[in-house]
């Protein structure tokens, strides 16, 4: 009886994914609206009787091959495509019996992209059922593992993690969602932990109608937390009808640490690192250093390490000789347990560009783009690095492909942008200026606490000509943070182009005091061309290069 009706609630959900019922609904509709003007026009117009019987056996033959078509085919907003088999793109099946041998094998298979109906999601922090309601840090982890693998679905836009959390207290209706962060569907869910026991729960939901496109449970042993982050990233990716792809995809199985404390460490490092304040980044190692401890193959936590060493150097936090051994050595370690980390990569590069070995920074920005050519981290990092070189063209190349793999992120854009003015590609940068900033207005809107979207659309608002209202956005951004060195020293260069020169050397003075500033970055930022020539600008510059390590680069935008 039990497998009868979960036969039965199987094809209702196909039926509904496959919107047979909503085509069989507007088909009833039309119907009788068109029966109805018949009977109305047919006395008038002299109509034969039988012409009214004809229509309506017409119109009742015609439901079943409706149906059928609904069945076979979508419309979507590319055109009229077949809908692809739910059943076929699951093999081997990925329900609670899925044999954990077989999920390593499918989740890194190759794929090609499919014509799906949904083009895009966003993936919310999954809520915290757990009696003491202290795993935020580990359902925000199982979210962020979720979105790296369905980033590596050719054909499906996947919004921010910024973007995305701030919905975290699930009081905004899915559709709301939909529309602000402009995505098809929302995948959500639950954790409950307790003890050595897992339990999570996800749903994907339509963003256009509210309905359930694909739920499921995982009752599971804590360990088994890699395998359910695959299993619920490969049942997205077919209720989506779209092919399982990419390196990125079930790489939490092929990384998975041998003890689950570890893990949690890891992502407690993690974390912390996207919090982007000073006390979060200067205890992120302590939580890398922890996992470390407990698991000395942890391959991905070697590289957090060496991440989080990279960001303490680009803070300024530390002296470069103070840490620059442990994370170098991070790195290495890293690659030698996973040369095919795409991640251990792009730590490597930090620390080559830290200390100086441009060529072997390049090198390994360039191996990690090609192990994982959908990592956001790798094209932005290596952008960076190659505009402190002076390396415009190529640098603007790179921020293109980091918008490309996350397409809300307009801040890339708007590094773009000043790019390819330095460049002197100004038609170029008029270009990218106008859609960044579209996009900078609108996440503006949806995030006012943001500093640095704020002062990234002042920039581009200042280069399309609308100076005032660059403004208003500039100073707000400095309202909210005052003394930090980015917000100064994005603000300043919004004054320089404004060509308000000793308001811009102000602030570029404040966040040199603040101990920040990278002397080439700063020699080769287009936006302070109007201060090059200016002897207060010169003077704290001798003096940005007679500071201990100065040649550290600025605090990331």
């Amino acid at each position: 009886m039990r497998g009868w009706t979960d036969a039965l609630q199987r094809q209702y959900a196909e039926l509904r994914r496959r919107r047979v019922f909503r085509t069989a609904a507007a088909y009833l509709i039309a119907a009788w609206v068109l029966l109805q003007v018949v009977n109305v026009v047919s006395e008038p117009l002299a109509l034969p009787l039988w012409s009214q019987r004809a229509l309506i056996i017409a119109v009742a033959i015609g439901f079943v091959p409706a149906c059928v078509l609904a069945w076979i085919f979508d419309l979507t907003t590319r055109g009229l495509v077949r809908t692809e088999d739910l059943a076929k793109a699951a093999a081997p099946q990925l329900g609670r019996g899925a044999d954990s041998a077989s999920r390593p094998a499918l989740l890194s298979s190759a794929a090609t992209p499919s014509m799906s109906p949904i083009a895009s999601i966003a993936i919310l922090p999954f809520a915290d059922l757990s009696q003491a309601r202290d795993q935020d840090w580990f359902c925000d982890g199982l979210a962020e593992e979720i979105i790296d693998s369905l980033c590596c679905l050719r054909g499906l836009r996947v919004a921010s993690r910024s973007a995305s959390f701030r919905f975290r207290d699930g009081s905004v209706d899915p559709r709301e969602i939909g529309r602000q962060l402009n995505v098809d569907a929302i995948l959500e869910g639950s954790v409950r932990k307790a003890d050595d026991r897992l339990k999570v729960t996800a749903q994907l939901i339509d963003a256009g109608d509210g309905y359930h496109l694909w739920s499921e449970s995982y009752e599971r042993r804590l360990e088994d937390v890699f395998a359910i982050q695959g299993e619920i990233a490969a049942s997205v990716a077919q209720a989506l009808k779209f092919s399982i792809t990419g390196s990125g995809v079930g790489r939490g199985i092929r990384y998975a640490p041998s003890n689950i404390e570890a893990y949690e460490y890891y992502l407690r490092g993690r974390q912390m690192g996207g919090q982007y304040t000073d006390a979060a980044w200067k205890h992120a190692p302590k939580m890398f250093r922890r996992a470390i401890e407990l698991d000395p193959n942890y391959a991905q936590a070697w590289a957090g390490l060496a991440d989080s060493l990279a960001q303490q150097l680009l803070w300024r936090f530390v002296p470069l000789e103070q840490v620059l051994p442990e994370a170098s050595a991070a790195a290495s370690k890293a690659l030698d347990l996973a040369p095919d980390l795409a991640e251990a990569h792009v730590a490597q590069g930090h620390i080559r560009s830290l200390a100086g070995d441009r060529a072997g920074a390049t090198r390994s920005f360039e191996r990690a783009i090609e192990l994982n050519p959908e990592l956001h981290e790798a094209y932005y990092y290596f952008a960076r690095d190659l505009l402190a070189q002076g390396e415009y063209r190529r640098a603007a190349q790179q921020f293109e492909q980091a918008f490309r793999t996350r397409a809300d992120e307009y801040v890339v854009l708007a590094l773009a942008v000043g790019a390819l003015a330095a460049a002197g590609d100004t038609a170029g940068a008029d270009a990218v200026a106008r859609r960044a900033l579209t996009g900078l207005l609108h996440q503006c809107e949806l995030e006012p606490e943001n500093a640095r979207v704020h002062y990234m659309a002042a920039g581009v608002l200042q280069r399309a000509g609308r100076a005032d209202e660059g403004r208003a956005y500039a100073e707000k951004a400095l309202q909210m943070r005052p003394d930090d060195f980015a917000t100064l020293y994005n603000v300043a260069c919004y004054y320089s182009l404004a060509g308000a020169c000793e308001r811009a050397l102000d602030l570029l003075e404040r966040a040199i005091r603040l101990g920040g500033g990278y002397y080439d970055w700063i020699m080769h930022d287009d936006d302070l061309a109007a201060l090059r020539e200016l002897p207060r600008f010169r003077q704290l510059l001798t003096e940005l290069h007679d500071l201990p390590d100065s040649a550290l680069p600025a605090r990331p935008s």
